[in-house]
This record gives C-alpha cells, sequence and structure tokens, in this order.
C-alpha cells in the first residue's frame, strides 16, 4: 500500500482516497523572474507523484496554479518600466520551457490568479459575514485570533509568528499577525473594483479560491516546496476553515525539502538562486530531472555543478545499457524493487541503488534474463517520464565524433573515454603553457557542440544537450 508522509501529522500515513477521483493541487509559480533550479525541483518531484498515481491506475486531477499578481511582481514590472501582465507572461513562457525540458506532464487545469479575481472578491466577502475578515483603510485583513488552530501546520508559535520577517506591518491591522485578504492599490499599481475599495488580492486568498474553484472545498493532496508551509498554506488552511468550518480543506499534505547550494538555502531573497534553464542548456533536461530523482523528495538536496555532471554520465549509462530493448514488464524482481520503493514515501534514492545493483549482477545472468531485466528497467523510467536515449546518438553521429577525435590520435569507442583522454592531452598542453594549441582543441570542440571547462573542476558537456 502506498504510504506518504503528512505534514500536517508529522506521520507516514496509508493513503486512503477514492483512486477512480484523486484530486491534487500544486503551488506553481509566483511569475516575477526566471525560475531557478528550485522550482525544478518541486515541479519534477511532484511529477514523479503524479505519474506514480497514474502508474497505479488512479484516475488524476491535477491543478498547478500561476500566481501572476502581487507585490512582488509589481515591484519587478515597475523596474523594467513594463506592465505586471508583460512581465508575467514573459515569465511564464520561460517556466512552460523549463517544464518541458523537463518533461513534466501538462496539469490538467492551470489556473491564473487574475482569471479569478470576481471568486477571490466572492470568497473573502463570505470570511467577513463569518467574522474572520475585517476591513481597514489599507485593506481587508483574516483575523487569525477567531481560528484557534492556527500554526498547526508549521508547529509555530504566535510570538515566532510576529517577530518573523515576513509579516505584514501594517499600522491599522488589529494584530501584527493578521494577513492581508485585499490590499488597496497604491497610485499607477494595478487594480480590480471590489466592495471595500480597488486594489488586489492577498497572495494566500488566490489559491484558497482557485483550489475551491477548480477541485472542490476538500482535495486529496496538496503539494508544495517546504518554504510554502508558513505562511503560505498555514494561512490557506485558516481560510478554508473560515469559510466552511466543517471542511476537510486536505487529506495530505506533501512538502519538497529545499536545494542548498554550497550549504545555504536556495532562495531568491538571498540572492543565492541558479537559473533552471540555463543548466538545462548546458546538461539537458533529462540530466536534470536524474538529478532531483537521486535524493529524496523530501529532504534537502546537495547542489553542485560536479553532482549534475555525474547525473548527466549515469543517465547516459543507463540509457547505453536499455538501448537495444522496448520498455516492458518483464522482470517480477524490478517490478517489486519499484513498488516498495515508491510505495514508501517516494522513496527515489533507494530505487536507484537497488536497480543499479540489479544491473550490476547481469554481468553473471544468461542473454534472455538481461533483456528481461532491461526492458523492465526501460518501463519503470518511462513511468518516471525518462526517455532514456543515447545523448552521443541524439546530438551527433558516431562517424563524425570518430573522425574528430582522430585528429588528435585519439581512439573513439565511447564519448566518456575519448574525452578522458583528450583533457588528458589538452591538459599536458597547458601545463606545458602551451596555451594557443591548448585553446585551439577547445575551439575545435567547440564545434561540434561540446564544451570544456577549465580550472579546478575540469569537465565537459554537451552544448545543446
Amino acid at each position: 500500500m502506498l504510504k506518504l508522509y503528512n505534514s500536517l501529522t508529522k506521520k507516514l500515513e496509508d493513503v486512503k482516497v477514492n483512486k477512480n477521483d484523486v484530486r491534487i493541487y500544486l503551488c506553481g509559480p509566483t511569475v516575477q523572474s526566471s525560475p531557478h533550479l528550485g522550482h525544478g525541483r518541486s515541479a519534477v518531484v511532484f511529477d514523479f507523484f503524479v505519474r506514480y498515481l497514474k502508474y497505479l491506475n488512479y484516475s488524476v486531477l491535477f491543478v498547478r496554479n500561476v500566481t501572476d499578481i502581487d507585490d512582488k511582481i509589481i515591484i519587478k514590472s515597475q523596474e523594467k518600466k513594463i506592465s505586471y501582465r508583460e512581465l508575467g507572461n514573459s515569465v511564464w513562457n520561460e517556466f512552460v520551457s523549463a517544464h518541458e525540458n523537463l518533461n513534466c506532464l501538462v496539469p490538467d487545469i492551470e489556473p491564473r490568479a487574475t482569471a479569478y479575481i470576481p471568486e477571490i472578491i466572492k470568497y473573502i466577502q463570505q470570511l467577513i459575514d463569518n467574522g474572520f475578515g475585517y476591513v481597514t483603510t489599507s485593506g481587508v485583513y483574516y483575523d487569525v485570533s477567531k481560528f484557534e488552530n492556527y500554526l498547526n501546520l508549521s508547529g509555530r508559535s504566535i510570538e515566532e509568528v510576529i517577530t518573523g520577517t515576513r509579516v505584514e506591518t501594517e499600522d491599522d491591522k488589529h494584530r501584527a499577525e493578521d494577513f492581508a485578504l485585499w490590499k488597496f492599490s497604491k497610485l499607477d499599481e494595478p487594480s480590480w473594483k471590489s466592495p471595500w475599495g480597488e486594489g488586489r488580492p492577498g497572495w494566500h486568498i488566490e489559491c484558497s479560491t482557485m483550489i475551491s474553484e477548480t477541485l472542490g472545498q476538500t482535495i486529496d493532496f496538496h503539494c508544495g516546496g517546504i518554504d510554502l508551509i508558513f505562511p503560505h498554506h498555514e494561512n490557506e488552511i485558516a481560510q478554508s476553515k473560515g469559510v466552511d468550518t466543517n471542511e476537510k480543506f486536505v487529506n495530505h499534505w506533501l512538502h519538497n525539502g529545499m536545494l542548498n547550494l554550497s550549504g545555504k538555502k536556495m532562495s531568491k531573497s538571498d540572492g543565492n538562486i541558479k537559473l533552471l534553464n540555463e543548466y538545462i542548456d548546458e546538461y539537458g533536461g533529462e540530466a536534470v530531472r536524474f538529478f532531483f530523482l537521486r535524493a529524496h523528495y523530501r529532504s534537502p538536496q546537495e547542489f553542485n555543478e560536479q553532482l549534475l555532471e555525474e547525473s548527466r554520465k549515469t543517465l547516459n549509462n543507463l540509457a547505453e545499457f536499455t538501448n537495444d530493448v522496448n520498455a516492458k514488464l518483464s522482470d517480477d524482481k524490478i517490478i517489486d524493487i519499484f513498488n516498495s520503493c515508491m510505495n514508501d514515501d517516494m522513496n527515489t534514492p533507494k530505487l536507484l541503488g537497488e536497480i543499479f545493483q540489479v544491473i550490476k549482477n547481469t554481468t553473471s545472468l544468461n542473454e534472455e534474463q538481461t533483456i528481461k531485466i532491461k526492458q523492465t528497467v526501460k518501463y519503470v523510467f518511462e513511468v518516471l517520464g525518462f526517455q532514456l536515449k543515447s545523448s552521443k546518438k541524439d546530438i551527433i553521429e558516431d562517424k563524425l565524433l570518430s573522425e574528430f577525435f582522430e585528429k588528435y590520435d585519439i581512439e573513439f569507442s565511447d564519448i566518456e573515454s575519448a574525452m578522458t583522454e583528450f583533457i588528458k592531452v589538452r591538459e599536458d598542453l597547458r601545463s606545458e603553457k602551451k596555451y594557443a594549441e591548448a585553446d585551439i582543441m577547445r575551439e575545435d570542440l567547440l564545434q561540434i557542440g561540446l564544451v570544456i571547462n577549465d580550472g579546478e573542476n575540469v569537465g565537459w558537456y554537451w552544448k545543446n544537450s
């Protein structure tokens, strides 16, 4: 049986849902700036999840929203001297490209916040009518003192919230911890008419409304990054309970861990980010996708380019191992490994470890047994969204590679060993201070779509992989 960790109960739980009607909401991007690797991780790990549910024959309705209006979008658009909508559309196109290259499934519904303004206003009015919302001179706010289970998801105290850096600090709020449902607009800011004054929705109310409108009052899985637990998801719960106190808003809360860059959390606010599409261009979408598979989705994941390069090589070896077979469920052991690991809170690193051990042991098996393993391994990875195509066969002909390396007296059998020898020859030139000759080698290599890194971490990658 599928077991998943519920962020609300802090327990590993059996998943008990109606397999014929599974409703999933993933908090999607705020389209203020280009996607970074953290965005990629959230998109990919929950794509693994949706694909696995479909493999189990669950009927899934998958919604991922687009936040296309908030304070940060307005500020960024003003800096660029364009409209918030121009900025949002431009950034969203970057996300679409990244999701396509990462081979993420397109959600069944992708609601944009600005398309739900009338519904958001209606939702806020319900909160006011139920005594959870109040109007001030700066906007409409949620009174958290009226919701007794506030902060159950995050486990924080009100004192921590009050002293936290993300709390809104308008003077006319009843309490520091209250949060905005509707913000009255300032001069030259986008705005919509409402019963309380022209303005725009708060961030949290957008998701509560879009969930209600697209999936209904109760959903099975609410997904997102662990950084969204507070305040975003905490406030979503408060809002949903403010509209319907008898509602079971979410059955299972799922959160992915953060990416760490040099031991620090990767975040826009800290300026500690790497752009996702740059790495996709260098290493290929499948390699980036495979990198995310290597860590448990709930754990922090350390990132550096060496790990991404290792992922690219490992994935290519896997593609080479399976390139002579079609995907097919042929080997019971591989199927059991797949089901067991994924049912155990999507334990993908354990899955990889056990599959690679089986592959290693194929040296002692006969051809028929090995083919069955290859077929099933390919099937499993296709379920997880990988095409398993050998990068060198997709990008460039072996014949051209062979001719290129022959110029440097390097015998070509495979790209890994040839490039290892090529780098060694070039490094020998550099050590002899023959930099001009070494530069020529690098430029020659670039002509066939390969790039060499100089410096301490010498390596190579396909330019157009």
